[in-house]
């Protein structure tokens, strides 16, 4: 550990390991509590094992199995079209603002979260002036 991003990268990693202990730990010892200590998860198992063995699931289960290779291959396939796709909407974008920039309009197509009107935007005093007269 050279540095403070080494040092709470261990740090965060030791609460995590430490964490997901305890609460394990708990969960055995809520379970040693009951009258019939884990019925539940033996019940629950037991059910699970019979639903396979009368749905005749397993051949489905296989069949997604073999094919998680070639969606995976489609996903990295595809990817570059979407970082493709990415770069074009961008370049649609500048081009739209430099369009309504010559028209003499002002086009907003970023997202501003210091400026998130979600009761409407607000008027200016003048225009709020002018609409009380009339």
């Amino acid at each position: 550990m050279h540095t403070l991003f080494d040092f709470i990268t261990h740090v965060k990693g030791i609460e995590y390991l430490l964490s997901l202990t305890f609460i394990a730990g708990y969960l055995i010892f809520w379970e040693t509590l009951k009258p019939k200590p884990f019925s539940t998860v033996v019940q629950a198992g037991k059910e699970d094992m019979d639903h396979l063995k009368t749905s005749g699931s397993a051949l489905k289960s296989v069949g997604r199995l073999a094919a998680a290779p070639f969606i995976g291959l489609a996903y990295i396939v595809l990817l570059p079209i979407g970082f493709f796709m990415a770069l074009t909407a961008g370049a649609v974008n500048v081009t739209a603002k430099a369009l309504a920039g010559m028209a003499g309009k002002n086009a907003s197509f970023e997202w501003r979260p210091m400026e998130a009107y979600f009761e409407g935007r607000k008027k200016k005093k003048e225009a709020a002036g002018k609409d009380a007269r009339k």
